[in-house]
């Protein structure tokens, strides 16, 4: 018979679990309001989010099969319990996302990409504004020239002039 712990700790894993899954099947929801592709390859915007809401969907039955059985194979939980969740950098990393999705359309893709950068890049740790802000730019200015240029899909240019 399992001990109060392990039942304490496979509740914890089946509800990860099941909010992988909630999480899966909203992106699923999600995807389904994309436009369809036009065209031969049919290769249009909701591939990508297609794929990762079925991925998501598919680590969502995989994590709640071990969970079910015996609990999440070689998970520490006393090395887990030893060092606790650090809310301030899950709050600038948290703090990010939203950030981003707020700033995407008004801003556009690029603001919203490098202010993500550097409110994650704080996250993990790192101050140094400026470099990030560089970094960010650089990254956020290939992602968006390879999506518009390269995929044809219009990412939001915001108030650059691109």
């Amino acid at each position: 018979m399992a001990s109060p712990e392990t039942r304490k700790g496979r509740t914890g894993q089946i509800v990860v679990a099941a909010a992988v899954l909630i999480l899966g099947i909203l992106m699923a929801v999600g995807t389904l309001q994309f436009p369809e592709a036009t065209g031969y390859a049919k290769v249009g915007p909701r591939l990508m989010p297609a794929i990762v809401s079925g991925a998501l969907i598919l680590l969502s039955l995989m994590l709640l099969k071990e969970a079910w059985f015996g609990g999440f194979k070689d998970v520490d939980e006393e090395a887990a319990a030893a060092n606790p969740t650090n809310w301030k950098a899950f709050a600038w990393i948290s703090g990010a996302m939203i950030v981003n999705g707020l700033l995407m359309v008004p801003a556009g893709f690029v603001i919203a990409g490098i202010v993500m950068f550097v409110m994650a890049a704080r996250g993990f740790g790192s101050t140094r504004w400026l470099k990030n802000a560089g970094i960010g730019a650089i990254l956020a200015a290939m992602t968006y020239a390879f999506f518009n240029y390269g995929l044809g899909l219009n990412l939001p240019a915001g108030l650059l002039p691109i």
